[in-house]
């Protein structure tokens, strides 16, 4: 560790140094920076993805090129976000933590923004302390370190010492981030406003309703006593799990724009070699990352919503014994409904896995908790159900679960969607994550080509975070243990759900909400017949069908017709040119070749039918 600068309180003079030069923040010309990025890229993807995909002649060449493009946009990308920082941070650690998706060559260029985003000068960073805690650092602290050592979009951290002798990580806001995070906004506002209407996305997405969503969260990071309270809120609920450890805030030292912590020392979770080396099992790693999250999502209904590698940190306990298995919790239900305390008691966070060995013990370390999310009870009561569909096989279940958390289009064909759901589970169920990179991918399409060509899904509003930290843990399991099978990090949680339900079922009351539902069928049930009847009698009853698929099949034939009827109008005007140019009228000739082009782009050009 670095020896810490001392800034005494005899010097408040020189406690508060000047940055040399002002930071700079232009907003016209990063507005119009960050808007021809994003536009561009929706632009690329289009052309190349979108348009020239239609045609068989480039498609291929599109296909060839597709990683090498992306790993310029990749470059691109990062070399603007490290420049001006800001949400363009934030989406780049997104991104770089999806293993499960993301190539590992197009996610390598966006990694390094977890390590490179510049510092604030230290002028700023102990102006503000001087603002927000209305005195120097010197009088604060016995010793404040002026060197930054972590960097992120919105803030950065200096470690400092109490005059209690208590060591503390103090974050500090960044200079004009309010004004940035405005900025950027506005930018990506303005192209959701040019895409938003497009067909395929305005039936799967409110974009704007998305992208407001986020703004409230972006905003909310920016309250440092929010994120006390939010650290606070975690420490609560995992002060039984010793495997599992969230620093202190110090809420006395707490404002908007500073937040003073414990300060904690660890691995950065994504740092394999070096947990390899100290004898840290991947696996039991992995699986309690995956536990942890799992009480958070099903049963405290409260989760840490940024999990990418920067904030999560692994300490080895080396002084310590393998961790025992803890007793089981006995728990009685309430009124009748499933009681989450045996669950969560059943759920082996700082176990490792029966089948593998405890490596050396350690301790998962949570940082930054300016991003989090919330789940209705409801809402984690249909999870569960989702979990235990995934569990168990159940194609039935997990079709339930999605129609009542709003992410199926209504209309949508349900025997469609559940034959799919029954394809990807036989594909993929009780695979581990390194198997299912090598599934037959194209044989999955096939079968569900019809599902794929309508895509009936939507993403509900309030569950943009829950599916960003979903997608945000996969992908650090999948670096952290290719092997790990999530089909069997799930029947622990499962299992204990399952005998908690029968355990305290309460009959009567299922049996008495049931008639409640029946009857209120019951009443409703004339006033719709008899609706029902008037409507015959006027003759205004309508049939409904089902023909996509025809519809479908027909264009494809149609669009060929017109192909072939293209190719033959070229190939006889190409002939006839050939026959004119021999007999001397290169006019007439150079005419019928032009003509024979406009034919072939006729026969090519992709019309406005969904294929």
């Amino acid at each position: 560790m670095r020896e810490p600068i001392s800034v005494q309180a005899t010097d408040t003079t020189n406690a508060v140094p000047r940055p040399t030069e002002p930071p700079r923040f232009r907003p016209r010309e990063r507005f119009l920076r960050v808007s021809s990025f994003f536009l561009g890229v929706v632009i690329h993807i289009y052309i190349w993805d979108i348009l020239l995909a239609r045609f068989a002649i480039f498609r291929w060449y599109a296909q060839r090129t597709m990683l090498r493009r992306w790993v310029s946009i990749a470059r691109r990308f990062r070399m603007m976000a490290v420049e001006l920082g800001g949400m363009q941070i934030k989406l780049g650690q997104f991104l770089s933590s999806r293993a499960d998706i993301i190539p590992d060559v197009v996610r390598r260029e966006l990694t390094g923004l977890q390590d490179e985003v510049p510092p604030a000068p230290a002028g700023h960073v102990l102006e503000v302390i001087l603002e927000e805690l209305g005195a120097p650092p010197s009088e604060i602290f016995r010793s404040f370190e002026t060197d930054c050592v972590a960097a992120a979009s919105l803030g950065q951290v200096h470690y400092a010492v109490l005059h209690d002798g208590r060591e503390v990580a103090v974050k500090v806001q960044r200079p004009w981030i309010d004004k940035i995070i405005e900025v950027d906004l506005s930018a990506v506002t303005w192209v959701v406003r040019l895409i938003k209407n497009y067909p395929p996305i305005r039936r799967r997405a409110d974009l704007e309703a998305l992208l407001a969503e986020f703004a409230r969260v972006l905003v909310q990071e920016l309250d440092y006593v929010q994120e006390a309270r939010s650290a606070a809120t975690f420490r609560q609920n995992f002060a039984n799990y010793p495997g599992i450890y969230i620093p202190e805030p110090i809420f006395e030292l707490t404002t908007r724009r500073v937040l003073v912590m414990e300060r904690i020392s660890g691995i950065k979770i994504t740092d394999l070699h070096t947990l390899d080396q100290l004898g840290v099992s991947r696996v039991e790693l992995a699986d309690r990352l995956n536990n942890c999250y799992l009480k958070q999502f099903f049963i405290d209904g409260f989760f840490h919503a940024d999990p990418h590698p920067g904030n999560l940190f692994v300490r080895v306990e080396t002084a310590l014994a393998p961790v025992q298995p803890s007793p089981p919790v006995t728990s009685v239900s309430r009124n009748g409904h499933l009681s989450m305390d045996a669950v969560d008691a059943g759920l082996p966070i700082d176990n490792p896995p029966d089948e593998v060995s405890a490596g050396t013990p350690f301790t998962l370390i949570f940082v930054d908790f300016g991003m989090v999310g919330r789940l209705p009870p409801q809402t984690m009561e249909i999870m569960r159900q989702g979990v235990l569909g995934l569990a168990t096989n159940d194609a039935d279940r997990i079709l339930n679960c999605l129609e009542q958390l709003n992410m199926i289009l209504p209309g949508a064909d349900r025997r469609a969607i559940r034959a799919a759901i029954e394809t990807m589970l036989r594909y993929s169920f009780n695979r581990t994550v390194r198997e299912l990179t090598n599934l037959d991918v194209e044989a999955i399409m096939a079968e569900t080509k019809d599902l794929i060509y309508d895509l009936p899904f939507q993403i509900p509003q309030d569950l943009l975070y829950l599916g960003r930290a979903l997608s945000m843990v996969a992908g650090l399991a999948t670096e952290i243990c290719p092997d790990i099978n999530l089909f069997q990090e799930l029947r622990p949680f499962a299992r204990a759900m399952l005998a908690q339900e029968q355990r305290n079922g309460n009959w009567v009351e299922k049996l008495q909400q049931e008639l409640s539902e029946l009857g209120q069928i019951l009443i409703g049930l004339p006033r719709q017949m008899d609706a029902y009847y008037r409507a015959a009698n006027r003759g205004e009853l309508q049939t409904r069908s089902d023909l996509s698929r025809l519809e479908r099949s027909m264009k494809r034939v149609e669009r060929a017709t017109d192909r072939l009827m293209g190719g033959m109008l070229a190939t006889g005007l190409f002939l006839g040119g050939v026959q004119l140019r021999t007999r001397g009228l290169e006019r007439e000739a150079n005419r019928a070749w032009w003509a024979a082009v406009a034919a072939i782009v006729w026969a090519l050009w992709p019309r406005n039918e969904r294929w």
